[in-house]
């Protein structure tokens, strides 16, 4: 909106830019920050505003997005034209990506390079490239401790090669994602060895106190998010004599984003990414942005402050970057990191659907919908232009984070629940096929976490253990089951790397001394290549799930409702163990049924009509499921569904 008061400022700062900007080349710049400056300086001040010098902060970083936007290469100009002209290219059925770490996976960048065929095989399309940055030997949290955030590891090879890797995987038709920690740096980073130092301006990168006073307001309302390893959140620090805030691990300080100039460095850094060719940026732990006595310092409202100024920078320099918030918290707070109310669409493009997630688990745990129906009825919808990535894992822990008030919904008593999904996760509950571990347990609480894979929580490492081949079945068809109703609700599906052939969970992590006090390595598998290869030899178990997905995936592609254009509705099955959902864009629709038991189930065969704009005049004996090609069996008027049968019904014609 245009304000005469403060159009003054903003032709005095283009003006005094050079080279000028007023020419062809500098247009969508200069028309990008016109566009946005008065909701990027009402935004900025109401944070930055009681700052000594704010007005003049803000013109640096400003400056920041000039000289970023000077420094970006034309070809990545060229794609920040061609995605202007499609807005919606993220919200598309053709993205589907994979998280990997690199090392693990293929060694390095040049190994990545050589395994690329791989993953388009599968039909991948987003790479998600786990940290990568420059990060200190020994503990750095899998390296969300950053040493140089302009710096790849020197493991994994050199910025250039990743400026490499972002132009073949373009020239591939894929894109490239990495993360980005904006919450806190390595205890090695050059900011705190100059703040350990001594010097008072790198201090203020963050929190730092002369005694426990302060820290000890803060603890009386802040959660530890690693109790068993990490308690506490202030680390002493001898050089100084000071207390340092560090909510994560004594080696991560957190940033002060009180500080302006942290905010402007940490844009800076964002879009120094951006230039080397990076497609999305997920930006870790957004939640703890922003600190504030007397509140759990998360998911505080100048947190969103701060997200929707980095998104008003990078989508004037960048508009063609898209970012996640990697925002892991209750159902009712991950839709905000969208933006809400009157700034509803205006902090991330993309969030995790962590609920889906958990939800599923839950369904395959109890073998009944009630909870996972339930909880997504509640969820808000979220804003047009955003979408979520769905996944069932990924390299971090399961949270037990379904809704209290769902959860009595449905008849359960939620601390019950939450032990009986404990006990059933680990192996412990009577019948229990899953083989997972609990992390982070809380013994004086009853909290606690699960860490596994995919394939050994969905039942396949005890089958192969017992030696019983309807239990590897069930095992694969559940797993299938679970990425198939991840493919089709809407939004980036993920494959987590190994999940495509099944990788169980990696014990050997124990006798590594760097893992061994971190379970979570467990469903961090080494990738063993000859293990991938027998995804070609038909019978293995890899081939079975391997197949499955990339045939999910490929159909996912030409079913144009799968992307996130409109919103999934909820289709009530008349039985409780069927999960079944619409997905529709004008004329074209597609019903899903997942049956979540291991059972055969039926559901209503007038449920099928819901694919016809107009049900009566729908032709029933040409729908078809569009995972196999075939017709789906109908008995007595009911629609037929094996044990963890998932079916995408539509008519082809």
């Amino acid at each position: 909106m245009y304000d005469r008061h403060l159009h003054p400022l903003l032709v005095r700062f283009l003006e005094g830019l050079k080279p000028s900007p007023f020419s062809k080349k500098h247009a969508g710049f200069v028309t990008r920050l016109s566009a946005a400056f008065d909701e990027f300086y009402r935004e900025y001040m109401r944070i930055y505003g009681h700052v000594p010098g704010a007005e003049q902060h803000f013109l640096d970083l400003l400056s920041s997005l000039w000289d970023a936007h000077r420094d970006r290469p034309e070809d990545l100009h060229a794609r920040d034209r061609q995605r202007e002209a499609n807005t919606d290219w993220y919200l598309e059925p053709k993205l589907v990506a994979a998280q990997i770490y690199l090392d693990r996976y293929a060694g390095d960048l040049a190994g990545l390079q050589r395994h690329l065929d791989y993953l388009q095989e599968l039909g991948i399309t987003v790479v998600h490239l786990m940290p990568i940055l420059d990060m200190p030997e020994g503990e750095n949290d899998g390296g969300y401790a950053v040493r140089d955030y302009r710096k790849i590891d020197r493991r994994f090879g050199t910025m250039e090669q990743v400026e490499e890797l972002s132009r073949e995987l373009t020239r591939r038709g894929m894109l490239l994602q990495m993360d980005l920690v904006v919450n806190h740096t390595a205890d090695s980073h050059e900011w705190a060895r100059k703040a350990r130092a001594g010097d008072p301006a790198y201090i203020d990168y963050y929190y730092f106190y002369n005694d426990r006073t302060v820290p000890d307001a803060f603890e009386a309302s802040m959660p530890e998010v690693f109790p068993a390893t990490a308690p506490g959140n202030f680390t002493h620090i001898p050089e100084l004599d000071k207390w340092v805030m560090t909510v994560f691990h004594r080696y991560q300080w957190d940033l002060n984003y009180t500080n302006p100039t942290v905010f402007r460095e940490m844009v800076g850094i964002l879009l120094y990414l951006a230039n080397r060719g990076i497609d999305v940026i997920r930006l870790d732990a957004v939640p703890f942005l922003w600190k504030q006595i007397g509140t759990n310092c998360q998911n505080l409202e100048q947190a969103h402050q701060l997200l929707r100024l980095f998104a008003l920078a990078y989508k004037t320099v960048v508009p063609s970057l898209v970012t996640i918030s990697e925002a892991i918290v209750q159902p009712h707070e991950v839709v905000r990191y969208f933006g809400d109310g009157d700034f509803a669409g205006r902090e991330t493009e993309i969030a995790y659907h962590v609920s889906l997630m958990v939800l599923l688990w839950d369904a395959v745990a109890t073998t009944n919908v009630r909870l996972l129906t339930t909880g997504l009825e509640n969820m808000p919808e979220i804003p047009r232009g955003c979408t979520w990535l769905t996944y069932i894992r990924c390299h971090d822990d399961i949270g037990i984070g379904f809704s209290d008030d769902d959860a009595r919904a449905v008849g359960y008593d939620p601390a019950m629940h939450r032990a009986f999904w404990k006990e059933m996760f680990t192996g412990k509950f009577p019948g229990s096929v899953s083989r997972g571990e609990l992390f982070m347990e809380n013994k004086a609480t009853g909290d606690a976490r699960i860490s596994g894979s995919a394939a050994s929580l969905a039942g396949l490492e005890y089958a192969l253990s017992v030696n019983d081949p309807a239990l590897v079945d069930a095992a694969i068809d559940k797993l299938c089951m679970l990425y198939g109703v991840v493919f089709s609700y809407g939004g980036i599906p993920i494959v987590y790397y190994g999940d495509e052939i099944g990788y169980l969970n990696d014990y050997a992590h124990r006798n590594r001394e760097a893992e061994r006090e971190d379970n979570r390595w467990m469903h961090r598998p080494i990738f063993d290549w000859d293990k991938a290869a027998l995804a070609k030899e038909q019978g293995t178990v890899e081939y079975r799930i391997y197949h499955r997905m990339q045939r999910m995936i490929a159909a996912r592609k030409a079913i144009a409702e799968f992307g996130h254009l409109t919103q999934p509705e909820l289709v009530a099955s008349g039985n409780e163990h069927v999960f079944t959902f619409l997905r529709h864009l004008g004329s074209s629709r597609t019903l899903v049924a997942a049956n979540v038991s291991p059972q055969a189930q039926v559901i209503p065969q007038h449920l099928i009509h819901r694919i016809y704009d107009v049900p009566e005049a729908g032709n029933l004996t040409r729908v078809q499921d569009v995972i196999t090609g075939s017709s789906p069996t109908i008995q007595q008027g009911q629609l037929l569904l094996q044990p963890y049968q998932i079916l995408w019904l539509r008519d082809p014609g």
